[in-house]
């Protein structure tokens, strides 16, 4: 069975019951899942299990800086931040700067999981070779250059995003996985937003994703009146004029 937990805003869940062997826990702060458990064997009668789903909650870029780099002095790389939807270039300048600090040889080690913040500002985590994948369930834009040369960066998932910007994830070479909301803007016009590297990036779309046009020259909007799903762009796994590995938007094409 599938069994899904909601924490407080502090990571706090609890799980009471009895489970059987394959059984799949994913403990979620509102729609962010934090953490997901399978059993590899029945639970026991009269045994507690506790699950790490903590979550980082600070007002100011000293506290982000502080409590991420004491997660990381503690071996920890699962990191979940809890910000402001309105969190900017200061906070994210202490996210890049504690992890960098505190880890700077562990190459493609962090898990990064934001929640509540609704723009990730422009370079925001340029460079960042700790990055192993980043989950931002809030993220409604994604500004430019904001993932550039993060080298060993392999899944970013942003399920409610909705405009993109040039260069945002340029030098990603090692990109496989990318979840989006349905985008209805993309601007290209500085840098592509991808390079070279889609043919290794398995694409899943939102199911509400329209088809994009070339309003200008590598500017995409939105046809609103036109589905992606079975379109012919959505066929030939191209998005953005870019080909992909697969792209999933309602069913899969491979």
């Amino acid at each position: 069975g599938n069994y899904t937990l909601t924490s407080d805003e502090k990571g706090n869940a609890y799980l009471y019951g009895t489970f059987e062997n394959n059984s799949e826990v994913t403990v979620k702060y509102r729609e962010a899942a934090l953490t997901t458990y399978t059993f590899s064997q029945a639970t026991e009668s009269a045994k507690s299990y506790a699950l790490d789903a903590t979550v980082i909650s600070a007002n100011s870029a000293e506290e982000i800086k502080s409590a991420i780099e004491q997660k990381v002095a503690d071996g920890k790389t699962t990191i979940r931040l809890n910000l402001a939807p309105n969190a900017g270039t200061n906070e994210f300048m202490a996210i890049r700067e504690a992890i960098k600090g505190a880890a700077p040889n562990d190459l493609g080690t962090i898990e990064l999981t934001i929640i509540g913040v609704e723009t990730i500002p422009e370079e925001a985590f340029y460079k960042m070779l700790q990055l192993k994948s980043v989950r931002m369930s809030d993220v409604k834009e994604i500004k430019k250059y904001a993932f550039k040369e993060c080298q060993y960066l392999t899944v970013v998932e942003a399920p409610s995003l909705n405009k993109l910007y040039s260069g945002a994830f340029k030098k990603c070479d090692q990109l496989s996985k990318l979840t989006f909301g349905p985008i209805n803007y993309a601007d290209e016009r500085n840098w592509p937003i991808f390079e070279y590297i889609t043919p290794n990036i398995d694409l899943i779309l939102s199911d509400y994703q329209k088809e994009m046009i070339e309003t200008d020259d590598y500017l995409y909007t939105a046809n609103n009146d036109r589905d992606y799903a079975g379109s012919d762009e959505h066929n030939s796994k191209n998005f953005l004029g870019r080909e992909f590995k697969s792209i999933t938007c309602r069913y899969p094409v491979e």
